[in-house]
């Protein structure tokens, strides 16, 4: 790919240096990226790597990096305000690039699949949609239009799947669930399974039975190995938009919000509300029964165990405000200090 092409297509406040007829086979690394790759550093932390990279050009916001680059450098400079979201747009625009010059024949495959899957009498699938061998599809359901469902994916019965759907190998989708238009979905993940729901009786537990379902929205990943329970009674949703990381449980008639990043490890017990716009760090605990707000932030391994409002940031558990949570980490570390101390003190007053 010519280097003015992905340049052409993305929004540079600048370009500096001779572009050419560069041809760029990569994104890499500052550390590991070859000379004919391009790409991106994140500020101040990578300066020396930036500084020793052999990438041709660099994604950059160069107004805050220019005081401390030499005068002259080795490679492009690609100038953005948000140089993590061009970064993001040049992935897209060679997965693209590369995609297309390694155009596979899904007619061709779809022949050669052709009866090694199971699909139900009354179930339906859209045009150029692909199903893999070893993929189970139930009655009722109905998957759009150019989707990919790859090799053992089990989909159960009254399945309903937007266009443009990509489901990687081992993905269970329990009966009723609901998958928007252009969703990814990561190996191993389960979609619709029964909430963690039990009644203590004289004779031991007994199970709720869920009759909601599981439903994701349009633009929707869902990382391996998550899982998202079905609602009891009602539904569990996955907002528009939202990114959910590996490893990540939703549990039962859970709502969670539009454009939300959730990562690995996090748990969300019962019936909480997530609002639009939240950040979620790794391994979080969220209680059930609670409301989080729009625009929130939250630490890694922080644990929520009440109503959060909108727009607040919280570190620790149970999380309290980030800059309260600063300042009490600097005070425990003084505590042997300050103990040391009393003891002194208590020492003079005997």
């Amino acid at each position: 790919m010519l280097l003015k092409d992905l340049i052409s297509s993305l929004s540079f406040n600048k370009v500096i240096g001779d572009i050419n007829d560069i041809d760029v086979s990569g994104i890499g690394s500052l550390k590991a990226a070859k000379e004919n790759e391009i790409s991106f550093a994140a500020g101040h932390k990578y300066l020396k790597q930036l500084i020793d990279t052999k990438a041709c050009a660099v994604i950059m916001d160069y107004e805050s990096l220019k005081s401390e680059l030499p005068s002259k450098v080795k490679f492009i400079i690609l100038d953005s305000k948000n140089s993590y979201l061009s970064f993001a747009q040049a992935t897209q625009i060679f997965k693209n690039f590369i995609d297309e010059k390694n155009k596979i024949d899904y007619n061709d495959i779809r022949k050669n699949f052709q009866n090694r899957y199971y699909i139900g009498a009354t179930s339906k699938k859209g045009e150029n949609t692909v199903i893999y061998p070893g993929v189970y599809i139930g009655e009722g359901s109905s998957i759009g239009d150019n989707c990919r469902i790859m090799s053992n994916v089990n989909i159960g019965n009254k399945v309903n799947i937007g266009n443009n759907v990509l489901i990687y190998p081992n993905v269970t989708i329990y009966d009723d669930s609901k998958i928007g238009n252009n969703c990814i979905i990561h190996a191993g993940a389960v979609i619709g399974s029964d909430g963690f729901g039990f009644a203590r009786g004289k004779s031991g537990y007994v199970k709720i039975i869920h009759t909601g379902y599981a439903e994701l929205e349009d633009n929707v990943e869902i990382g391996a190995n998550t899982t998202i329970d079905r609602g009891a009674v009602d539904f569990t949703k996955i907002g528009a938009g939202t990114k959910i990381d590996n490893l990540v449980q939703v549990a039962h008639n859970v709502i969670i919000g539009k454009n939300c990043v959730i990562a690995a490890q996090t748990g969300i017990a019962g019936s909480t509300e997530i609002g639009d716009n939240v950040t979620i760090g790794g391994q979080v605990g969220i209680a059930g029964h609670i409301e989080v707000g729009n625009n929130v932030m939250i630490a890694a391994q922080s644990g929520i165990s009440g109503n959060i409002k909108d727009g607040e940031i919280l570190s620790g558990s149970p999380a309290f405000p980030i800059k309260e949570w600063r300042n009490s980490v600097v005070l425990f570390k003084k505590l042997p200090e300050l103990y040391k101390k009393l003891k002194e003190i208590s020492k003079t007053k005997d």
